[in-house]
């Protein structure tokens, strides 16, 4: 704010600031040198208010601060004194404290009322500020009226008034607070916001620690919507357009509602509004386009809701078009025969020159706004043309206009360049330049050409090489195996050449490369190798990759294309050699020096198999084979079931448990061993097997010259063989051959067709199975005698005889018939120990053996061989007599498969070992 006067010898200050503060330098000088001198200017000021306490009106029990802040230079002090008195002289008191411009006075009373002086002085002077605190006692009281009516929608807010005063200041009872929607706040106003129907009611305010208090009457009504509002609608001009406006409101609302409807924002009159809201625009004419708003309203809310209406109109035939050359560019006419509201033209060409006739089409070229009547296109040189325009808008298109003449443009240089150059040499020593084909409308004139460039990149000539030629591609020889050019391709014409175009990169052709890589290197980790290389040199083309050749003793070599430095899945304990070759897209190079490597010894991998066989119903021989996969030396193997038992001899591939229990399943796991730890287990579910026993319930098909005979072994019986007698009358007994309980099925052959015999099946010198049955085809008729058919030394049981002598007796009563033999089983017999003797009347209804036939449910191929023996059906019931075409010799027929796992077992590994034909172990799958 200082200036310079006195000729420069003065600096004066007219006015001094705040900001004037600071140091001075006056320089000056001459031919022979200069000299500065410095002064520092302090400006100081007396103290001046920054912040003043208020007069003010408390209550008891209320906490006063005054705050006292003063500035000035060198900064001021400042004193309280009450009433004229320094605080100093004043009785202390706990309540009051001063810090520096701070007065606090806590729980302040009646006698507190008192005017605090607050002075502020430094060497420059002093000022002094009184503040009066009043505290004062009245009564309390509610200023808002009592009974007040509040109404709201749902989802609106409300603030309900409870205004009131006195000293100390009124505390407003509020148990409502506890709702999330409801807040009280200071002046004692309770607002609700988001109302739901659930506030509806009346709401009392209170004070407390006084018998004063107001009700206030809230009412909530259902919020008003546009349950159905107007649509957007293409109205046809001259047409009737209807827009709805569907509405609810509370029915205590209904008689105060009102709907508006609106255009663009501006209240509509000229048009109905229908009872129930619908609005009906008649004689649609351009000006009824716009926005259309349908408002309901009532005194407390109201709903919106918007649609529109688009006034289309229809269109003539455009007339024929006029064209005006000028250069490349051409102006198109269209006058027009009235339309309406086109909201737009497209202009459409056809170029014919250098287009086959049946590839010719109709190309959009431009589109234009509805009052356009004339446009200007580019078009490309040396062309003819033919234009049609067609009008546009939302109901759809015109038809187009009549063609136009012939428009021939000039010729001109070409305006562009072939895209897409590129080197395709697949040749070592050529290098081949390609490129995609100009369209021949781009051509722009006669004698058209490519001119193709190419220069060795890098090299010392710098100097362009060029040819022409009518199309690509174009070859150079002699330029060395995978050697960089700079390649491009200008089009040129008899007029000239067309823009000069930015050289791509190419190459000549590439060769398989030369060198292997060097420096291979691995990291073994267990069935991982890690391998490196050095970057192949004299690749002689571009590097596709690496690819590794793996070889082991065991395997055929196998090549990895190499895209990772990491193998995976080798064989552990195991001896491998690599080689390492760079390829290209000719092909490999040679191969580096075969490196071997060996992988470490691991654990091995679970027993290829476990078996068992159980020589007594309380010990199990557990047979298994080695690994697949040994991965090391095996040192042996550990078998375990409940309590674990080792085998440290790798060559044993057996053990047997003993003294095991007969009713009890048992888990055995078998793990072989190596230095490096134990390998997986084989898992298996067994039991000891029991002392089998011959088949004592035997289903049976009949054929001509052979019985074929099914019975279900016992899932955990042992192996046991056994003979199937048979006697025909008047010859002696016979024996089949040694028959395996385990087998299931057996076919006796060689029998004489319509013939009866007797079959039985003793164990340990009683009859465990016995049946009568006769075979199928014509045969002579036979009766027997009971001392023929029961020799006396055979002994029977009673209910055995019994039964023979019913049927004996009721086959003398009537002949029997061939066709009537069926199955028999042990069912019958069954029933006759309960029944010694059977009813006559049952037995003489028919001659059929098919009384005794067996309960359960057989079926059988046409070989005769039995299935549904092992379906796993349930109970068996009744069967009847299988009938079908003439069975195939006993010969082919097969045994059946093994029985079904038992009820306890719920996986393959469950089911239970059976021994073969020759009692050798099966191997449980």
């Amino acid at each position: 704010t200082g200036e310079v006067t006195n000729h420069g010898r003065w600096f004066h200050f007219e006015s001094v600031e705040q900001s004037d503060d600071g140091e001075y330098q006056c320089r000056v000088h001459n031919e022979h040198g200069e000299t500065s001198h410095s002064f520092t200017v302090t400006v100081e000021a007396a103290p001046y208010w920054v912040k003043e306490p208020q007069n003010l009106m408390y209550a008891p029990r209320e906490n006063v601060r005054l705050d006292c802040q003063a500035e000035g230079i060198p900064t001021p002090t400042i004193t309280w004194t009450m009433n004229g008195q320094s605080l100093s002289e004043v009785d202390a008191d706990q309540r009051r404290s001063v810090s520096g411009g701070v007065l606090k006075l806590l729980d302040v009373e009646v006698a507190d009322t008192a005017v605090y002086q607050c002075e502020a002085k430094n060497k420059h002077g002093s000022i002094l500020l009184n503040t009066y605190i009043n505290v004062v006692e009245l009564p309390a009281q509610i200023l808002t009226a009592d009974g007040l009516q509040y109404r709201v929608t749902e989802g609106g807010d409300v603030a309900l008034q409870c205004e009131t005063f006195g000293s100390p200041q009124p505390h407003e009872l509020s148990p409502l607070l506890s709702h999330y929607h409801v807040s009280l706040l200071t002046d004692g106003t309770l607002e609700v916001v988001n109302v739901s129907q659930t506030y509806s009611g009346v709401y009392v305010c209170s004070v407390e620690e006084s018998n004063i208090s107001i009700s206030a009457h809230l009412e909530v009504y259902e919020r008003s919507l546009v349950l159905a509002g107007p649509q957007t609608l293409r109205a046809p001009r001259g047409s009737t357009a209807l827009l709805r406006c569907e509405a609810f409101t509370d029915p205590r609302l209904k008689h105060e509602r009102q709907i508006v409807w609106r255009r663009d924002g501006a209240k509509i009159l000229e048009f109905t509004v229908f009872h129930n809201g619908t609005l009906r625009v008649t004689d649609v004419r351009p000006k009824d386009s716009g926005v259309y708003s349908c408002e309901v309203i009532t005194s407390l809310d109201h709903a919106q809701a918007e649609g529109a209406i688009s006034v289309v109109g229809t269109w003539s035939m455009l007339r024929s078009l006029e064209t005006t050359e000028f250069t490349c560019h051409t102006l198109i006419s269209s006058p027009l025969t009235e339309t309406h509201f086109l909201p737009e033209f497209i202009v459409e060409s056809r170029e014919e020159q250098h287009t086959e006739e049946a590839r010719w089409r109709w190309e959009e070229l431009k589109r234009v706004p509805g009052d356009f009547r004339e446009v200007e296109l580019k078009l490309h040189p040396f062309c003819t043309y033919r234009f049609r325009v067609t009008a546009v808008n939302d109901l759809g298109r015109s038809e187009a206009s009549e063609a136009s003449d012939y428009h021939d443009t000039p010729p001109a240089i070409p305006s562009s360049s072939p895209s897409n150059v590129r080197s395709d040499s697949s040749e070592p020593g050529t290098l081949v330049v390609t490129w995609d084909e100009m369209e021949k409308r781009l051509h722009n004139g006669q004698g058209f050409k490519y001119k193709v460039w190419w220069r060795e990149a890098g090299g010392h000539d710098t100097r362009w090489n060029s040819s022409y030629v009518d199309r690509p591609p174009f070859s150079v020889t002699g330029t060395g195996t995978y050697t960089p050019f700079e390649i491009k391709v200008q089009a040129v014409n008899s007029l000239g050449e067309g823009p000069e175009p930015e050289a791509e990169r190419g190459h000549s052709g590439e060769d398989v490369p030369l060198e292997a890589p060097g420096g291979v290197d691995v990291t073994v980790m267990n069935s991982t190798v890690r391998v490196k290389w050095n970057e192949a040199q004299n690749v002689r083309g571009l590097l596709l990759g690496y690819k590794v050749q793996l070889q082991h003793p065991s395997t055929a070599p196998q090549t990895v294309p190499f895209f990772k430095s990491e193998i995976t899945g080798l064989k552990l304990y195991s001896v491998y050699k690599l080689s390492v070759t760079a390829f290209n897209s000719k092909g490999e190079g040679p191969r580096s020096k075969p490196h071997g490597f060996e992988t470490p010894e691991g654990a091995p991998g679970p027993p290829a198999s476990l078996m068992f066989e159980s020589p007594t119903d309380t010990s199990l021989v557990l047979f298994w084979t080695p690994p697949t996969e040994t991965n090391g030396v095996l040192l042996g193997y550990i078998v375990q079931y409940q309590q674990g038992k080792s085998q440290s001899d790798p060559s044993t591939t057996h053990i047997e448990l003993q003294s095991l229990d007969s009713s009890s399943y048992y888990l055995v796991n078998v793990r072989a061993r190596t230095a490096a730890g134990d390998g997986p287990a084989v898992t298996r579910r067994f039991a000891t097997l029991l002392d089998g026993v011959p088949p004592s319930n035997i289903s049976m098909y009949l054929g001509d010259t052979y019985f074929n005979m099914s019975w279900v072994p016992g899932e955990r019986d042992r192996n046991h063989g056994f003979h199937i007698r048979y006697l025909r009358k008047a010859e002696t007994w016979q024996d089949s051959e040694l028959v395996n309980s385990t087998q299931g099925f057996y076919s006796l052959s060689g029998l004489q067709p319509g013939t009866i015999y007797h079959l039985q099946i003793l164990h340990q010198n009683n009859t465990q199975w016995e049946r009568i049955v006769q075979t199928e085809g014509p045969g002579t008729s036979e009766s027997w005698g009971l001392s023929e058919t029961f020799p006396s030394s055979l002994p029977l049981h009673p209910s055995t005889q019994a039964s023979v002598w019913d049927k004996e007796a009721d086959s003398e009563a009537r002949p029997m018939k061939d066709e009537t033999f069926g199955e028999y089983s042990d069912a019958d017999e069954k029933r006759s120990d309960s029944q010694p003797s059977i009813c006559a009347s049952k037995l003489g209804s028919d001659d059929s053996l098919a009384e005794y036939g067996d309960s359960v449910d057989i079926q059988f191929n046409e070989d005769g061989s039995f299935i549904g023996q092992y379906s796993g059906r349930g109970p068996p019931r009744p069967a009847t007599r299988a009938r079908g075409p003439p069975l195939p010799p006993p010969s082919s027929l097969r045994p059946p498969s093994l029985p079904p796992c038992p009820p306890s077992c719920t996986d393959p590994a469950k089911h239970p070992t059976a021994l073969n034909t020759q009692g050798s172990a099966r191997e449980l799958q």
